[in-house]
């Protein structure tokens, strides 16, 4: 299925996995259908970077951590080898935080317990990364220290919205934003529809990919 999503994305339909676990590893594996894909596996950051440089990949899958070496590392390595590589990267740390991801030239990020869940988070990141496209699962945003930073933008936000913005980006739904602030769900979901019109995003998925991919390209 995860084939499926990514072929029609142009993107070389060949994976490189690193990743500190082998349990990790096999969920990948099991993960990928077409298995002749898969053109490298290692669980360090030298042995992965000469997997890349060999096979040039499409797509880099890597954890945060490695038995030795980490992601981060990797990830801008790897980009300086094979400059249109996209990365999903798989945040194993529990002090990780999304934004480091990103600034290694990450373009989706996922949390190890993503994959212990239905698979839509997972196919969402993949998507994100054969277009181009900056995706940080709910776990993921979950982490993140300042999300209040991100949300600063000329949209001509106003407070109520930039509230239920920094809500929505660590992870929370509609209803549990509804009881944060203390306003009906329905109240939310107007001011979703709002925020939504003022970014020009049509989903949820749209608007946090616009706003990660806006951070991410003003911090560079």
């Amino acid at each position: 299925m995860m084939a499926s999503w990514v072929v029609s994305s142009g993107m070389r339909l060949s994976f490189v996995i690193a990743m500190k676990s082998h349990l990790g590893i096999m969920a990948m594996v099991c993960t990928i259908v077409q298995r002749k894909a898969i053109k490298g596996i290692a669980t360090t950051e030298e042995e992965a970077f000469l997997r890349l440089r060999q096979n040039r990949p499409g797509l880099l899958i890597c954890s945060d951590q490695l038995v030795e070496g980490d992601g981060f590392s990797l990830c801008r390595r790897s980009l300086q080898v094979v400059p249109d590589l996209r990365v999903l990267m798989v945040l194993t740390g529990d002090g990780t935080e999304a934004a480091r991801a990103l600034e290694s030239g990450a373009m989706a990020v996922v949390c190890e317990e993503d994959f212990l869940q239905p698979e839509l988070e997972v196919m969402q990141s993949m998507l994100a990364a054969a277009n181009q496209k900056s995706y940080v699962s709910s776990r993921a945003r979950a982490r993140m220290r300042a999300p209040e930073a991100i949300v600063e933008s000329p949209q001509s936000l106003t407070t109520r919205e930039k509230d239920i913005l920094v809500l929505l980006l660590k992870g929370l739904s509609d209803v549990a934003i509804a009881d944060a602030l203390g306003i009906s769900i329905y109240t939310v979901k107007d001011y979703g529809k709002s925020i939504r019109a003022k970014y020009n995003v049509k989903t949820r998925v749209q608007l946090i990919s616009a706003l990660l991919g806006r951070a991410l390209h003003k911090g560079r």
